[in-house]
């Protein structure tokens, strides 16, 4: 259509090559922001991994702050329920699979936590810190809630639990401590990914 309107002097012409010119250079400029949008989605759970690894070590023997749950909760308000609960369970099985614990038990327990957070997403707001503290929570709400008869089921021994209190408070605590940096951090990547796909549509 705009070619109909351009092509009958050679004025027009000119005019309809500068245009498809813009729209090339448009579309080179899209592919480069969304190039960018996903490098750094990937340098946030890349540093969401050596945070984990690092402050693991760094402050033992105590329990570092979950990431891998912190991960997972990112992506609360952006899937539907099953799929969330799915990606709580492969970042788990993720953290089993690099040595954290028996394989299984974390997918389960994150899974759980997916299920924990949701429980409570309904009647809040994405934005605010006191949202996303309540979301954090209820996702280790919902972990240890899981967590626990697992490893009783697993130990054959109510006993356990003991030890799961010498793990458990540290872990929460410095958790939601590190969400008031994390959760910011990943609602401010995933709102320029959607305002560029909106862009981009």
């Amino acid at each position: 259509m705009y070619y109909n309107r351009c092509h009958k002097s050679p004025k027009g012409e000119y005019r309809y090559i500068l245009h498809q010119f813009d729209v090339f250079n448009a579309h080179i400029n899209q592919g480069h922001d969304t190039l960018t949008e996903r490098m750094r989605l990937i340098f946030f759970y890349l540093a969401l991994l050596a945070a984990q690894g690092f402050l693991g070590a760094a402050l033992h023997p105590l329990s570092p702050p979950d990431f891998f749950l912190l991960a997972a909760v990112a992506l609360l308000w952006r899937l539907p329920p099953w799929q969330l609960v799915l990606v709580g369970y492969g970042v788990g099985l993720a953290q089993d699979i690099m040595g954290h614990g028996q394989l299984g038990i974390h997918a389960l327990a994150l899974a759980g936590a997916m299920m924990g957070a949701l429980m409570v997403k309904a009647q809040l707001s994405p934005e605010g810190i006191f949202p996303q503290t309540l979301v954090v929570l209820a996702a280790l709400a919902g972990k240890w809630l899981t967590l626990v008869p697992l490893l009783i089921w697993l130990t054959g021994e109510p006993l356990a639990i003991m030890g799961i209190l010498q793990v458990a408070p540290s872990e929460i605590v410095l958790t939601v401590l590190v969400s008031f940096l994390i959760m910011p951090w990943s609602n401010a990547l995933m709102e320029q990914t959607l305002l560029l796909r909106k862009e981009l549509l």
